[in-house]
């Protein structure tokens, strides 16, 4: 942000600006698990099966998968203030729609449009607070993180109560007048970043679209346990067009090299080898992954086996959401004092702790253990979940935003697009688990997944070293924001 434009907004301006885009993020993830907590009333007032329930659940995640590379660049195109005034206004009328759905298509079809509008949110958000306020880049993720962690808090218990109160469909309208209240403060508060001029390869992005999208509806089609022949042709299509798009982006890259003036790619492609690129992607993927077990699972488990209402459930899912706000901070402040990847393992450890916690509540349940104790066990296996879903997210997203790729509006689209078919395929796993009543082997899987991220990316010694060519640990003293401001253009 310039001198001029800091006169014009003022310390209070931006000050609300801040809260503004932290709450965007928050509400973007209530509107994604916002059904959570009532989605065994949806599914029985819709006459839905368990698997198209989840269906509703993960058609939203899917869509921001698919759109969040393109959305990425056109924040960089026509600025990350204009997308998100947009985006969110297609979400208040997507959820209006969804609140009219009389059966499992149009509530799918209202959800994919949701998520679609919802891809602006997190490139934008992450864009906006990296340029804005670059003298406190790990602050500014380790609150990201806690937005997020306010978002699963708030939507679980807030689609239970409004549930119970008027009933699931008014969820939806609840929400959206909550989204433009959020609305009217960005357009006053935040500061409009001009566009930029950001390098477009239509073919490129053409195919990246169409791999994320071919890769979102394989997930999906894994968990419904349909056809194989469709599986195979989706994830076909996916690893095609993904390797398509990484030949455009070679081919154009090296004409770009040896022409001057010529176009450059949609991104370097070098940027996502970057070890430190691969290594906040796993991460994140981990984290959104693994919350996706536990927020769809551990709902499905207490309306099931306990015989609890919506608004129980949500205030349980609460404790995890709110163990992720807590941690948020201390994870922020972990990673300055010790370096990003101290953090990052610290948080893949305590996740893979958390399965164990849960499984042996479902296990004690179906023993016969009374209530209460099966509820205080699930309840430990959520703060621990929380916590290192917190710990894992903030160090992934500070990863990202201090590498080279986290200028470039599209390579941190995709990495958000890694994040998502991550949270798709934990959806996936959930509805597969169902459907092969192997319900039990759902929460020790996410440790089995963390065992796999610490085994690819070395063990103690490893997730500490530096990777060159990234400011690693981040800084205890930042640069000063103009000089930030000026390398960064």
């Amino acid at each position: 942000m310039n001198t001029t434009e800091q006169g014009r907004t003022g310390n209070g301006g931006r000050r609300i600006a801040y809260f503004a885009l932290l709450g965007t993020t928050a509400l973007g993830t209530l509107s994604a698990n916002v059904i959570n907590a009532p989605l065994y009333v949806i599914q029985t007032d819709l006459g839905m099966t368990r698997q198209q329930a989840v269906l509703a659940v993960s058609a939203f995640t899917m869509a921001m998968a698919m759109f969040v590379p393109l959305a990425g660049w056109v924040g960089d195109r026509v600025g990350t203030k204009t997308l998100l005034v947009w985006a969110l206004s297609v979400l208040v009328l997507a959820g209006a729609a969804a609140s009219q759905a009389s059966g499992t298509e149009a509530l799918v079809a209202a959800r994919a449009v949701q998520g679609a509008a919802c891809s602006a949110i997190p490139p934008c958000v992450q864009a906006a607070l990296m340029n804005h306020w670059p003298e406190r880049t790990a602050q500014a993720m380790g609150a990201w993180a806690s937005a997020i962690g306010l978002g699963q808090a708030v939507g679980p218990l807030f689609g239970g109560l409004v549930t119970e109160a008027l009933g699931w469909r008014n969820v939806f309208l609840s929400h959206g007048l909550l989204v433009l209240v959020m609305i009217l403060l960005l357009i006053a508060s935040m500061p409009a970043s001009g566009p930029q001029r950001p390098p477009m390869h239509r073919f490129a992005m053409f195919w990246l679209v169409v791999g994320a999208g071919s890769t979102a509806a394989g997930t999906v089609l894994i968990g419904q346990a349909t056809s194989w022949w469709w599986i195979l042709c989706s994830l076909g299509s996916a690893v095609f067009s993904l390797w398509l798009f990484g030949r455009l982006s070679v081919r154009r890259a090296r004409f770009a090299a040896e022409h001057a003036g010529a176009p450059g790619p949609l991104l370097d492609p070098s940027l996502l080898r970057d070890r430190g690129y691969l290594r906040a992607a796993a991460g994140a993927g981990l984290a959104m992954g693994s919350m996706a077990v536990f927020i769809v699972a551990v709902p499905l488990f207490l309306a099931r086996d306990l015989d609890m209402g919506p608004a129980g459930i949500g205030a349980i899912v609460f404790t995890m959401a709110l163990s992720m706000i807590v941690a948020g901070p201390l994870a922020a402040r972990l990673g300055r004092r010790r370096g990003v990847n101290v953090q990052l393992r610290r948080g893949i450890l305590i996740l893979m702790a958390s399965g164990p916690v849960v499984a042996l509540a479902v296990c004690c349940s179906r023993f016969g253990m009374v209530p209460w104790a099966v509820l205080s066990m699930v309840v430990a296996g959520l703060v621990l979940a929380g916590t290192g879903i917190a710990f894992t997210q903030s160090a992934a997203a500070t990863d990202i935003v201090l590498s080279a790729a986290g200028r470039s509006g599209t390579a941190v689209g995709i990495h958000n697009m890694i994040r998502f078919l991550a949270m798709g395929a934990g959806y996936a796993v959930v509805a597969l688990a169902y459907a092969a009543d192997a319900t039990l082997l759902l929460f020790p899987f996410v440790s089995l997944m963390g065992v796999a991220m610490l085994y690819a990316f070395g063990d103690a010694r490893g997730l500490t070293r530096r990777t060159a060519g990234v400011p690693r640990p981040i800084r205890v003293i930042p640069e000063p924001a103009n000089e930030r401001t000026k390398n960064d253009h």
